[in-house]
């Protein structure tokens, strides 16, 4: 799972990165980009741990890129900065909350801002192709429709402002064309990076901020990413303590990673034994057979059927043997869509 952080100039970005990573002293410029690995925190892989000992607890990995800022009159530097984005699963518009008296107007143009710059990156790219397709007298097809107009349709879209998501082409054509990457096709989610106090924005433009981006079908997170990297650098003692004095949760980060989840489609199953407690992440209503894969391709290849229970069944009867008296633990085949939470048994031919 690799996210990235895209955001104007003063949005506080970095910081949110540095959060995210558990790093400091994060250096951009237009040629770098800043990445890190870290564990999704889940407090179910904690409890399936604590249930069944393992010699190892592996957690799911998620990746953060941190790009340089985006800033207006500077394309060729936005350009390249975006370039690092590519291979994301999902992007993160990071927003200025934490100044006072930022308007509902300033808020939609920050935004706005930032998607132009997204879609300003997508047109480069098609018109290279054009350009390219223009030199050619070669006539080629994607997926059976002339390769000329199907990105004259892209340029179109694009010129008009409007995000490639809402261009109507088959799949079949969009999988031809993932090798172009383009940014306004990624599932993208805002976030909010508020100051220490319980909201810099009076309350309505929350709301109608909030409000804006659903029309947009564009998720929220608030956080308050400079207070919470500052409580993240103190004792878990002293944290606590600190963390009291604030009349909202401080938990941005834990929030962040299961909105980027969300957005990105994707979910966490585990696997479960003494050797090893571990969570793996898929697409949503990934078929069982196709999941397998994500722990080996041998048991994918030769998928048989698979023993499920959920996270949750398995707490409340508190061991396979009784889930399985209640007939909680059930057999399901290759088709069957995993549910996140689920825990696998993969059985397979030898």
């Amino acid at each position: 799972m690799q996210v990235g952080l895209v955001g104007a100039a003063g949005c506080g970005k970095t910081t949110l990165f540095e959060l995210l990573s558990n790093t400091t002293g994060a250096y951009l410029s237009p040629d770098k980009a800043n990445t890190a690995t870290v564990d999704v925190p889940d407090e179910r892989i904690d409890r399936l741990s604590a249930l069944y000992r393992p010699q190892k607890t592996t957690y799911a990995k998620i990746s953060f890129t941190d790009i340089n800022r985006l800033t207006a009159g500077e394309r060729e530097n936005n350009n390249k900065a975006l370039q690092h984005l590519k291979l994301m699963d999902a992007l993160a518009l990071v927003i200025n909350g934490f100044l006072p008296e930022r308007s509902l107007e300033v808020l939609k143009r920050e935004f706005e801002f930032c998607i132009l710059e997204l879609i300003f990156s997508d047109l480069e790219q098609v018109e290279r192709k054009l350009e390219r397709l223009g030199k050619s007298n070669k006539i080629t097809q994607i997926a059976g429709i002339p390769e000329r107009e199907v990105f004259q349709k892209l340029k179109g879209a694009l010129e008009s402002h409007s995000g490639l998501h809402n261009v109507a082409l088959s799949l079949a054509v969009w999988k031809e064309l993932s090798s172009f990457s383009f940014l306004t096709r990624k599932p993208l989610f805002c976030v909010l990076n508020c100051g220490e106090e319980e909201n810099a924005l009076l309350p309505e433009v929350l709301f109608e901020f909030k409000q804006w981006l659903a029309e947009r079908e564009v998720d929220l997170v608030c956080l308050h990413a400079k207070l919470e990297k500052d409580l993240q650098e103190l004792s878990p003692d002293d944290r606590a303590a600190f963390a009291g004095e604030y009349n909202f949760p401080l938990n941005g980060r834990e929030e962040f990673v299961r909105q980027a989840y969300r957005t990105a489609g994707l979910i966490s199953f585990f696997t479960v034994g003494e050797d090893e407690v571990r969570a793996w992440t898929v697409r949503k209503a990934c078929p069982c057979r196709e999941a397998a894969a994500a722990i080996h391709n041998d048991l994918m290849n030769n998928f048989v059927r698979a023993e499920v229970i959920s996270y949750q069944n398995l707490i409340e009867c508190g061991s396979e043997q009784e889930a399985s008296r209640r007939g909680l633990l059930r057999t399901e085949k290759k088709e069957y869509p995993v549910q996140d939470g689920d825990i696998l048994h993969i059985l397979a031919q030898k």
